[in-house]
């Protein structure tokens, strides 16, 4: 029994430091999301090249994606997290004291090498290891949750420090500097608390170790291609839901700062409902298609609601249904990987399997919100808004019969085997 509480301690160490890991990789990267301004005058850029810096990254990124995941499952996951890490953390010093644009440019494409070459791909896999395949929904929806408290806490403390002077160049040295030892310190968590051999898969029997072949079986394996769709719809709606905050304010309104702080509640206070998204997966469902399959059906019907939300006032009315769209959003979208275990990826090519499937779930980037603001600048934003969120509406109805229809061909795989192997021959089972 105290073997059994250490051994749970143990993982839910683990899931705290890549929640850690997880959160703070990507602040130097995305720098410029939060500390633009400070961040043009020290680097003595123009708009145009701050531009460049993140084209670097996306450029780099999307080359890696496939590659790293081969090399994540041919290596230790663990030797993989620490490397990236230190060296994300290495590049920001390097940054900070160069502090000129031409360093900059390199240094944010080689952010893809250490921050999604390996890193993106091996934590998904290392999160899979932890969770197994009864507590996979569980254990991402607390990595979202704790890094939901970890990203708000680091933000405070980074921006305390880019607020502390005027001066440019000070203010985005300490920043950076601290958001480099931030990305080391995570290094140093997860190789003194992520035990590869301990996890709930335990270590790999040696004909379970990766092969370069297995990039073939990943490649042809339906059900991951079948998954990744589900998972591009849910990244759809999770990634633009925070439309409600300009909608709120432009149509119903509201209060800009009011709409600002409710943003705040979805993109931080509701990430705690990805471990009751975990809970229901694992524990009452059995299945995370299966609460896709119910959470859709509620998303859906919001969203249409929200097609019928008119004037100002209709305010209570709309806040709640922009409050239920993000909750259930963040419920299904904090378990969105535990799929892969349902559908029995092999965790000998999980990481590459997530490379692959990434290239399609990360696709909305490039192309919904540019055609949802071609809808509320061309059609206004009465008709845009309305036109989005019908559009949300029908991506849940795919969702639905996507993950229903899933369900039960599994069912029908899974009968289909466990016939096979009633029917081997007795003689053949006591040679196995």
């Amino acid at each position: 029994m105290n073997k059994k509480k250490k051994s749970g301690l143990n993982l839910f160490m683990a899931i705290i430091s890549f929640s850690i890991a997880g959160s703070v990789i990507y602040e130097l990267p995305y720098i410029k999301y939060v500390y633009y301004d400070k961040l043009v005058e020290a680097f003595h850029m123009t708009n145009a090249q701050a531009g460049w810096l993140l084209s670097a990254y996306a450029i780099g990124c999307l080359i890696l994606y496939i590659p790293g995941g081969i090399v994540a499952d041919k290596f230790s996951t663990k030797r993989m997290l620490v490397l990236s890490l230190f060296g994300t953390g290495v590049l920001g010093f390097v940054m900070a004291f160069s502090m000129n644009y031409i360093t900059a440019v390199i240094v944010f494409f080689l952010f893809a090498v250490t921050t999604s070459f390996v890193f993106w791909t091996a934590l998904n896999k290392g999160l899979r290891l932890l969770g197994g395949k009864d507590d996979s929904g569980s254990t991402y929806g607390w990595y979202y949750a704790l890094g939901s408290i970890i990203s708000l806490v680091c933000g405070i403390i980074f921006w305390a420090l880019y607020a502390s002077t005027t001066d440019a160049h000070s203010a985005m040295f300490r920043t950076i500097i601290a958001m480099s030892v931030a990305v080391i310190l995570a290094g140093v968590l997860v190789q003194f608390t992520f035990r590869e051999e301990n996890t709930a898969m335990g270590e790999l029997a040696e004909e379970d170790k990766f092969r370069l072949s297995d990039v073939g079986r990943a490649i042809r394996n339906p059900y991951l291609w079948w998954a990744a769709v589900i998972m591009f719809v849910m990244y759809t709606i999770y990634s633009n839901v925070s439309y409600f905050t300009p909608y709120l304010s432009s149509q119903l309104g509201m209060e800009v700062e009011d709409s600002a702080f409710l943003g705040i509640i979805r993109g931080y206070v509701f990430y705690f409902l990805s471990p009751i998204g975990g809970y229901i997966a694992d524990k009452l469902l059995k299945s995370t298609l299966k609460l896709y399959a119910i959470g859709f059906v509620i998303l859906g019907a919001v969203f249409y609601l929200a097609t019928t939300v008119a004037g100002a006032g209709s305010l209570a009315y709309g806040i709640t249904l922009s409050l239920l769209a993000s909750a259930f959003a963040m419920m299904l979208y904090g378990v969105m990987w535990s799929v892969l275990n349902e559908i029995n990826i092999p965790v000998q090519y999980a990481a590459t399997a997530i490379g692959l499937a990434s290239m399609v779930i990360y696709l909305p980037d490039l192309f919904v919100p540019t055609m949802i603001g071609g809808w509320l600048d061309s059609l206004g934003e009465d008709a845009g808004y309305h036109r989005m969120f019908l559009f949300f509406a029908i991506c849940c109805i795919a969702a639905v019969v996507l993950s229903i229809s899933l369900v039960y061909t599994l069912r029908k795989k899974n009968a289909a085997g466990a016939a096979v192997a009633d029917t081997a021959p007795k003689s053949q089972e006591k040679i196995e």
